[in-house]
């Protein structure tokens, strides 16, 4: 059986950058707000996963979502030693490590050897750090405190990268010795996850004055709404 890690790239098969703006007045309410809408999207869809199983036990994500605003705000209230930024999930003790692998669910699909394909072994450290790249957050420029005084207004755009170094997402791949490969079965089946969060996450963004546009493809089947599987954005 081949793991989802198999099918990395050397380079990212796409980068797409989201943006909201926020200003001095709403910056902790947009933030947090945001940012658990970004989790409870990314645990619905798959893609990332904020809550792994541990040993037959299940974490829900609500209550851990309750602690993650109190501790989120405390963290941007005492931003003076800090920096401001969206979806930067590595200074969370709820959220560390829990929302940077793909948790999708492959179980039946194949590839084009005809082996089965299964997701990430989370309990692999190795498997579960080769994941990461399948789709990553990588969040944008820090703003320093000191660029950001509370004594006047201010408006800033907080970004963050969407990006995956996976072709998994392509219904057309090529092999090492440069033969096209027919990767439509395995396409139909995980792609429309990927555009349907996309659209979610677009529409997001949009109602806080940002948006989500695509940055680079290392494929003409990568859009700005999303991949093509068919010849269309499908969902």
């Amino acid at each position: 059986m081949k793991t989802l890690s198999a099918y990395l790239s050397d380079t990212p098969v796409f980068t797409y950058e989201l943006t909201i703006r926020v200003n001095s007045k709403n910056y902790l309410e947009r933030i947090i707000a945001f940012e658990k809408d970004f989790l409870r999207m990314g645990e619905e869809s798959g893609l990332f996963v904020a809550v792994p199983f541990k040993t037959e036990v299940n974490l829900r994500l609500e209550p851990l979502l309750e602690k993650y605003e109190k501790e989120r705000f405390l963290s941007l209230e005492q931003r003076k030693t800090e920096a401001l930024t969206l979806l930067n999930f590595e200074e969370s003790k709820y959220f560390r490590n829990r929302v940077a692998y793909l948790g999708l669910d492959v179980r039946g699909a194949e590839f084009e050897d005809g082996h089965p394909i299964a997701p990430v072994d989370v309990f692999d450290p190795l498997e579960l750090l080769a994941a990461r790249k399948m789709m990553e957050i990588v969040p944008g420029a820090s703003l320093p405190y000191e660029d950001l005084m509370d004594e006047f207004y201010w408006e800033e755009y907080l970004s963050v990268r969407i990006r995956s170094s996976a072709s998994i997402w392509l219904e057309e791949l090529v092999d090492a010795e440069g033969r096209q490969v027919d990767n439509s079965a395995v396409a139909e089946r995980v792609t429309p996850l990927l555009n349907g969060f996309l659209k979610e996450l677009r529409a997001l963004a949009e109602r806080e004055n940002g948006g989500l546009k695509l940055l680079d493809a290392f494929s003409g089947l990568v859009t700005g709404e999303g991949v093509l599987v068919g010849g269309e954005v499908r969902m």
